[in-house]
């Protein structure tokens, strides 16, 4: 959500720069909002300041009247900083590029739409090892490839704020009765004893408050001593419904297996998952390739015939090429059960009738399992 909020921000702004329009809050917000169909509030923009801080540069101005003389009053201006490069590198200590002037170009607005993603993929992977942490796993965060399956990533914590430059002379908060007097301190001069009653009437405020206050603190003070609390038990670990009545050894076992499996889970790179899902998928693809050749009666049949057979009996979507490197895989892993060979122009297929289909599946499964409980 926030990524898309950043891309429509920095679109306006983007084309409000370049036309060389005044970047003013409510008019970003109202166009923001258009293209979001969404509200878009201040919030949104300490949330962008958090996540990418060089991204614009906020100032206070004065608002500029119908024929640009300058008004009392101010209003929130933006700019984006061309120059966030630099920023970024004097930040990490590395050595500066030269200065970027000109227009904010689709290149430019790419890049740091990519600058925002990672950073905000950089938060929630702070808040994985989080996660990881109170889970009692300890994984290089260089070898985590994917997300603990019970990392749950639409609830992250939300996003943090950054405060946006006060407005000038906004004035002090006034806090106390007392403050509001001080501040008024002219009326009183023009109205004496306006100003005698106020006073008055501050006093009689402030030591109510301070009564009530003692008051509290001894009622807090007498219920702490008369009731002392118990110390609280050392918590237990959660145990499944499934799994009480275990022995607690045993139990700790089956932990440790599951935390070392969510290990590797995580660890496991793009081609290792790949494959493991192709391994999941061949005991079936080999029953179903006997089924054609027995259906069929013949020896050999065509590549293509035994593709366009298994993809309309196969369970779901899924894509020729898809089956063919399934059946290429067993053509190596069945030691000979499943042979595909080259006649001149075209690939034919070739199954040992007299195999056994069962004890093949429980070979690609026993590699399956070794394959799951691996880290190479």
């Amino acid at each position: 959500m926030l990524a898309e909020v950043f891309r429509c921000t920095d679109t306006v702004v983007s084309m409000l720069y370049n036309r060389q329009e005044r970047i003013v809050y409510d008019k970003l917000a109202k166009s923001v909002q258009d293209m979001m169909r969404k509200n878009f509030g201040e919030k949104y923009l300490k949330q962008i300041k958090c996540v990418f801080p060089q991204a614009y540069l906020y100032a206070w101005q004065k608002v500029l009247g119908k024929y640009g003389q300058k008004k009392d009053d101010h209003e929130l201006t933006i700019l984006p900083n061309l120059d966030y490069k630099n920023s970024i590198l004097k930040e990490e200590g590395g050595p500066t590029e030269s200065k970027v002037r000109g227009k904010m170009g689709p290149q430019m607005m790419i890049e740091r739409r990519n600058i925002f993603h990672n950073s905000l993929l950089q938060i929630v992977r702070d808040q994985h090892k989080e996660f990881l942490k109170h889970m009692d796993l300890h994984v290089d965060d260089s070898k985590i490839t994917r997300w603990h399956k019970d990392f749950d990533v639409e609830s992250c914590r939300e996003i943090d704020t950054v405060d946006l430059p006060e407005k000038p002379n906004s004035g002090v908060k006034l806090t106390t009765a007392q403050e509001v007097l001080e501040k008024a301190s002219d009326i009183f001069n023009l109205n004496p004893k306006l100003g005698e009653s106020l006073m008055e009437a501050a006093k009689k405020l402030q030591k109510e408050k301070e009564e009530k206050e003692a008051a509290k603190a001894a009622e807090k003070a007498k219920s702490s001593v008369t009731s002392s609390p118990a110390p609280a038990p050392a918590k237990e670990p959660v145990v499944p419904k499934a799994l009480k009545g275990i022995n607690p050894k045993l139990l700790e076992k089956i932990r440790a297996k599951e935390a070392q499996k969510a290990v590797l889970e995580m660890t496991r790179d793009e081609g290792q998952i790949k494959k493991i899902k192709q391994f999941r998928r061949l005991p079936n693809v080999a029953r179903m390739t006997r089924a054609v050749f027995v259906s069929e009666k013949k020896a050999s049949l065509m590549l293509e015939f035994v593709l366009k057979k298994l993809v309309q009996s196969y369970p779901g979507n899924v894509e020729k090429t898809i089956l063919e490197e399934d059946l290429r895989v067993l053509n190596s892993e069945t030691k000979g059960w499943l042979r595909i060979q080259r006649v001149r122009t075209a690939d034919y297929v070739q199954v040992n009738a007299a195999g056994d289909i069962n004890a093949i599946c429980q070979s690609l499964e026993q590699t399956l399992k070794s394959m799951e409980n691996s880290s190479s």
